[in-house]
């Protein structure tokens, strides 16, 4: 038969087992106490009466034998011997009729101290049978060197016995009862702690890739069943958020994807309709080119993006001057930014060094003039200069353009984001990736990127990275 291996189950089994346990524990000491004072009452017995014969005694103090009256007197003392002690010779002086003459030489025969001071208690068994025996010592000086009599006072333990046996008897009863009890309590204790998990979990059953806007009651739930609706309801949002995302994506690449291509279909069947001269099939080639590149272009960064998400894209960290870079750029942007009668300018450059990999700081760099150089009009101007705030180091790429959205402006970092206002021209080339890149890049630097509009019109993109410290 399979064990059922659910956490239900489990907690019950460690329940019971604790519980067990503890009855076990419970019942061993309790029975260790119910027979450490039932001995007591039978020593506090037998001390009375051991003090009763030392009254008996001490009216003669004869060493070589008791008077008629002492034994009768002793007759009503119970199970007694008394012993006379020479070294370590022992010989009986008088011994209770009740007690058979094989337990005298036995109980004689037990263990006592050499020098016998102060009363001694001894359990002595034999089969089933066991007693309580005091031992008293009684000092006389008759005769040389002195006599030591040794009362011993015995009590049968039967009736001890007996109620421990019944103890143990019913304790066992009962806890087996009480066993049973936890257990079966236990698991309707734990599964009712557990309703709520289950509830959870049929809850989290309901909700799928098309309904992840759905999410997990919690006004009736506490402590950890509320923490674990809180945390999957999170999770269910982020999952949400990233399947939308995904959504767009998918929906995004295909559309720009299928536009060049699209092109370079049309291109090519205008061409095959009737012959053509060389000048025009070189033409149409040309067009075929421009909108392969393009395709490649967005390959390129497409597989750039899922291997930086895959954690693939290593970054080689070195002292780095920024200004260099920017330097590098603005020269290489100079050229378009004159085609299109853009001023482009190179306001303030620091020396300062930052920790980071030369190559994809050269590429968020391109991308921000990029950027800014798409959406200024002609005419326009895109500035770029540097600053130290605290232990950052901060590039600044001014535009003249026609600003972002209010809305729009913490969503221009999203993958194949276009805002909807007058930045987003037919016009303008691009799928909305280079930003996407240029802040994953920064990301990786330990940096950060962001957008505002200006005042007098345009955008400025702010990124920040930690500075090298002095040396």
């Amino acid at each position: 038969m399979r064990i059922p291996r659910t956490l239900r189950f489990k907690l019950t089994v460690w329940y019971g087992v604790a519980m067990t346990l503890g009855l076990g524990l419970i019942g061993l000491l309790l029975f260790t106490l119910v027979q450490y004072h039932m001995v007591r009452h039978y020593d506090n017995h037998l001390l009375a009466r051991s003090n009763m014969i030392l009254g008996i005694l001490s009216e003669n103090q004869s060493h070589i034998a008791l008077s008629p009256i002492q034994e009768a007197q002793l007759i009503h003392t119970g199970r007694v011997i008394i012993t006379e002690r020479f070294g370590d010779m022992e010989r009986v002086l008088y011994h209770s009729r009740r007690i058979p003459v094989a337990n005298l030489h036995a109980w004689i025969k037990a263990p006592a101290k050499a020098t016998l001071t102060e009363p001694e208690f001894q359990i002595h068994r034999e089969g089933n049978n066991a007693w309580r025996i005091i031992l008293v010592p009684v000092d006389t000086r008759a005769g040389v060197g002195g006599v030591t009599r040794i009362i011993r006072v015995i009590e049968d333990l039967g009736d001890v016995k007996a109620t421990q046996r019944r103890l143990l008897l019913d304790f066992m009863a009962l806890s087996l009862i009480g066993i049973l009890v936890s257990f079966g309590g236990a698991y309707w204790i734990v599964g009712r702690a557990l309703e709520p998990v289950i509830r959870i979990i049929e809850k989290a059953k309901e909700i799928e890739a098309t309904s992840l806007d759905q999410r997990i009651p919690n006004h009736q739930l506490e402590g950890e069943t509320r923490m674990l609706a809180e945390t999957l309801n999170r999770m269910f949002a982020r999952l949400e958020t990233a399947f939308d995302a995904m959504k767009r994506f998918t929906a995004d690449a295909s559309h720009e994807l299928r536009s060049p291509l699209a092109t370079v279909r049309n291109t090519i069947d205008v061409t095959l309709e009737h012959p053509r001269t060389p000048e025009e099939y070189q033409c149409a080639m040309q067009s075929v080119g421009e909108e392969v590149d393009r395709i490649r272009s967005i390959v390129e960064d497409l597989l750039f993006l899922t291997r930086a998400d895959s954690s693939k894209v290593v970054m080689k960290l070195a002292p780095v001057g920024l200004d260099r870079i920017v330097e590098a750029q603005a020269e290489a942007h100079l050229f378009a930014a004159q085609e299109r009668e853009i001023a482009l300018t190179v306001e303030r450059l620091l020396p300062d060094e930052i920790q980071g990999d030369e190559r994809w700081l050269h590429q968020v760099v391109s991308n921000l003039l990029d950027n800014a150089l798409k959406y200024t009009p002609a005419g326009g101007s895109v500035s770029v200069e540097m600053r130290r705030q605290n232990t950052m180091l901060q590039l600044l790429v001014h535009d003249s353009g026609p600003g972002i959205p209010e809305q729009d402006l913490t969503r221009i970092f999203e993958r194949f984001f276009r805002s909807d206002a007058s930045r987003s021209r037919a016009n303008v080339q691009g799928v909305g990736l280079g930003l996407a890149i240029a802040a994953w890049v920064v990301k990786e630097h330990g940096g950060s990127i962001v957008a505002a509009n200006r005042p007098g019109g345009g955008t400025t993109f702010t990124v920040e990275f930690p500075r090298n410290p002095q040396a």
